[in-house]
């Protein structure tokens, strides 16, 4: 047996594994005979529909948060001693505060003065400035992530094209952005995994996202450890392939 099929058979075992222990403690839940995901099904286009804004809310605050990570890993990296100062300070405030917090506060404190700009029904509201507030919040980890990814290219490349005399666009376009790509995709998706675990905190603010409309669901059908179950299934079935597609990208690049 090669390498490759010995790992596959160690994977489906501890896969068996873990299932076997989900079936025991199934067996010794106490509540098993009362158990039915069925009594969640008069909401489950309510709980489809939290499904579908988790992930567009997860992938519109991936993009503006690396945008966010790219601007300010340029500004920490700049001669500008104000601007460095700025940045490093926004960094390390927000490494310092928890998710939660960091979302309440602007929600509740920095974005009061101005909900009626992004009052537009329907709840849009609280959506809008949850990914905003998510995609701030994240902008440093996205920073990490560059700046881990730039470490990776030669110093002798820095070189060249000083001698060459590129541009700084130039330097990022022809030279560093090309070789980042396949070194910075693997933590860019566990940092989308990880904005989409963040996004059930956005309850606070009354987002009708996946956890909001699950536990919503849940306790109107009386069916709470029904509704943790799926909840769990769910997200699952969200960040695992997101985890697996990262392993991959690390072994078909040597990253």
């Amino acid at each position: 047996m090669n390498k490759k099929n010995k790992n596959r058979m160690t994977y489906i075992l501890a896969l068996l594994t873990y299932g076997a222990f989900l079936a025991l403690f199934i067996y010794l839940y106490p509540g098993r005979n009362n158990f039915d995901l069925s009594r969640l099904s008069e909401k489950s286009q309510l709980i489809f529909n939290g499904f579908l804004l988790t992930i567009l809310i997860s992938v519109v605050s991936l993009i503006l948060s690396v945008i966010i990570g790219f601007v300010l890993y340029l500004a920490i990296n700049s001669k500008n001693s104000y601007l460095k100062h700025l940045s490093t300070i926004y960094n390390e405030v927000i490494m310092g505060i928890p998710l939660v917090v960091f979302l309440t506060f602007m929600y509740f404190f920095i974005f009061a003065p101005f909900r009626q700009i992004f009052e537009f029904g329907n709840g849009v509201e609280p959506i809008i400035v949850g990914i905003i507030a998510i995609s701030i919040y994240m902008g440093p980890y996205m920073k990490n992530a560059f700046e881990g990814a730039i470490k990776t290219i030669d110093h002798t490349q820095y070189q060249a094209m000083q001698v060459f005399g590129f541009t700084t666009y130039q330097k990022y376009r022809y030279i560093i952005l090309p070789q980042l790509i396949k070194v910075i995709i693997p933590p860019l998706i566990g940092n989308f995994s990880y904005v989409i675990k963040s996004s059930t905190l956005l309850h606070v603010m009354l987002v009708n996202e996946l956890y909001a409309e699950i536990k919503r669901a849940s306790l109107s059908s009386l069916a709470i450890m029904e509704g943790y179950v799926l909840m769990f299934f769910l997200y699952l079935i969200i960040t695992i392939p997101l985890l697996r597609l990262a392993r991959w990208f690390e072994r078909r690049y040597g990253v």
